[in-house]
């Protein structure tokens, strides 16, 4: 475990050298991705012991849903947009709220994640992340792919850490629009970041309301 976390900040340190440069972000995104920090009312399975495993604020400082839902991310939204948040089971509903109070509306799960390992739930063991899309206006074109497959498999490594399967994905099936990562933990080629992890992430003034600091 110490050696994939050691292993997850050098890549962070290498793609940093590789991403957008911030100064060139145009002003309004045509496709945004997102892994918001959600919060889980505090609930761990820890007893102060920080894992793999266990509530995401364990790991890093979250966000409520009124904190995600105030955020002006319409702002930095083209007219035609396109949205893709992960979310999970628990937090399925508030997700469709936070969409919605950032200006899309909900149209479909587009991946489905299977971690391998599972984790402990309340009514079944846990063990798949998914993304939901939403729309502002139309879907942005030209348009790429359309054939991508909605379930993949990888065994999960760092806690909240994705698979890079995803952005190649909406790579390939938005090719010529601008890309903006939110939460992003690491910075990739083709894509503009924005996040407290976010190596050379772009500023965009006012998302959180009257500050600018981030959150967490």
């Amino acid at each position: 475990k110490m050696i994939q976390k050691k292993l997850f900040h050098i890549q962070q340190e290498c793609q940093a050298k590789i991403s957008l440069d911030p100064q060139t972000a145009p002003d309004k995104f045509d496709v945004i991705y997102a892994d918001p920090p959600w919060d889980y009312h505090d609930r761990t399975f820890l007893d102060g012991k920080v894992n793999d495993t266990g509530a995401a604020s364990d790991h890093y400082p979250t966000m409520s849903p009124d904190e995600l839902m105030t955020m002006r991310v319409n702002n930095f939204a083209s007219k035609n947009a396109i949205l893709y948040m992960w979310t999970t089971g628990p937090q399925l509903q508030i997700s469709l709220d936070v969409m919605q109070a950032w200006g899309f509306r909900y149209k479909t799960v587009s991946h489905v994640w299977s971690k391998i390992r599972v984790n402990p739930g309340y009514y079944t063991m846990s063990s798949c992340e998914f993304i939901i899309v939403g729309t502002k206006g139309a879907i942005p074109k030209p348009r790429g792919t359309r054939n991508e497959r909605q379930f993949f498999e990888k065994l999960r490594t760092v806690h909240s850490a994705k698979p890079h399967h995803f952005r190649e994905t909406i790579e390939r099936m938005h090719p010529k629009q601008s890309k903006l990562e939110m939460f992003a933990r690491i910075a990739s080629p083709g894509w503009y970041v924005w996040g407290n992890e976010a190596p050379n992430g772009v500023h965009l003034p006012g998302i959180l309301g009257p500050r600018d600091d981030l959150p967490w």
